[in-house]
């Protein structure tokens, strides 16, 4: 796996991987040697095979993991406690804490917040000399209803956003500039949760600060907790929104269905199939031999399960890289097991808002350029497009480039 990650096609990557084998050992740009799991099959028995660990600390030896050294995409496995790098009863209790407040029930509750959003935000869409998906529509949308949820001031709300997607696509976490960021990013959090803590309110940071006090969460879980949905929140939301768009844009048929408001939920379901908002799941490392499949991975390893690779495997889906509306099945673009993404409901309800009120107001929106000339941020984890600029109007067809 060599190049710019920027200008990678993540599907073409993953499948000539997927066929040399369903689990194998890659090299990653950097360097770090990891086994990538490719194999749907295979990725399913990864995700719920509690012998690959989030926590790196539970390796017997402190020189494996990431061998002492920092990674791009390592935000959520080196930083803090929280729900992606526990594991066991610390990771049940985090859960039980969250589970309340993000139910499916809880999630529909945000529809109608959603729907007013999303009309406000095509409004200023329709108006933009130069719209663009990303600034302008899916990252505003996933920031307003995530802050709104966690109760986050509006004067911090910006500044916030600003230093989680620098850390988040930090090309060199140890560089001294995002060293300062992550510095002020967590001072941020304090003051928040403080001010959280002195005037409370009917939001999930209250919650959590009330947790807090009854001995529930840690300090160190309460403010890494509190990051965590915030950028969990936003990040994999907006990929989601503006892959599902593209995607769509390709597709007459999508195109016709989300246009006509027909089963949203249905077409949300395969367009996180086909673009899968985490690619990569998070960090995980072999507390011993583990076999994955026919494959032998060694104690010690590094592992990455490849959510996207194993969403297209065609041994699990038939005509896999075709966006088929009314496919039956299961994915795995939230995971599986234990650590099933608890924003799932959430960012559905998001994204089926989101795409049919997109394609509802503009039914022949296109991209203003190639697809090919489309970049994406991140290296595994985090694979959300940098900028998605579009014509709104039917007065110009720009043809994709393949």
């Amino acid at each position: 796996m060599t190049g710019d990650p920027m200008f990678w096609d993540a599907d073409t990557t993953f499948r000539e991987l997927r066929e040399q084998a369903p689990a194998q050992q890659v090299v990653l740009p950097g360097g770090l040697v990891a086994w990538m799991i490719t194999g749907a099959a295979e990725a399913r028995q990864a995700l719920t095979d509690g012998r690959l660990a989030h926590d790196m600390r539970r390796l017997p030896d402190p020189r494996q993991g990431f061998g002492g050294l920092r990674y791009p995409d390592d935000l959520f496995s080196a930083e803090g406690r929280h729900l992606l790098n526990s594991d066991g009863t610390a990771h049940q209790r985090l859960r039980a804490i969250l589970a309340p407040l993000l139910t499916r029930t809880a999630a529909q509750r945000w529809q109608p917040f959603i729907t007013r959003t999303c009309a406000e935000l095509l409004d200023s869409l329709a108006g933009a000399d130069h719209p663009d998906l990303v600034a302008d529509y899916a990252r505003p949308l996933a920031v307003r209803v995530t802050t709104t949820l966690l109760g986050i001031p509006e004067d911090l709300q910006h500044r916030l956003t600003s230093l989680t997607l620098t850390m988040i696509s930090a090309a060199d976490p140890e560089n001294p500039t995002v060293r300062k960021h992550r510095t002020e990013l967590f001072g941020l959090w304090s003051r928040v949760l403080g001010d959280k803590r002195r005037r409370p309110g009917d939001d999930v940071l209250t919650r959590l600060t009330v947790a807090h006090r009854q001995g529930r969460l840690s300090a160190e879980e309460l403010l890494s907790v509190a990051w965590g949905l915030f950028s969990g929140g936003i990040t994999p939301t907006t990929a989601l929104i503006t892959s599902g768009a593209v995607e769509a844009m390709q597709s007459p048929e999508l195109r016709r269905a989300l246009h006509a408001g027909a089963d949203a939920t249905r077409l949300t379901e395969e367009l996180l199939r086909l673009t899968s908002p985490f690619p990569v799941a998070t960090w995980r490392f072999a507390l011993e031999d583990v076999t994955v499949g026919d494959t032998l991975i060694p104690q010690g390893a590094v592992v990455l399960i490849a959510l996207a690779a194993a969403n297209r495997d065609p041994d699990s889906y038939s005509e896999p890289d075709t966006a088929h509306p009314h496919r039956p099945g299961a994915h795995l673009a939230f995971g599986l097991g234990p650590h099933y993404c608890p924003g799932a409901p959430l960012a559905r309800v998001q994204a089926a808002g989101a795409l049919t009120a997109l394609f509802g107001r503009f039914p022949d929106i296109r991209l203003a350029t190639a697809k090919t000339a489309l970049h994406r941020q991140g290296v595994l984890v985090d694979r959300c497009y940098e900028s998605v600029p579009v014509r709104t109007d039917d007065t110009t067809t720009i043809q994709d480039a393949t």
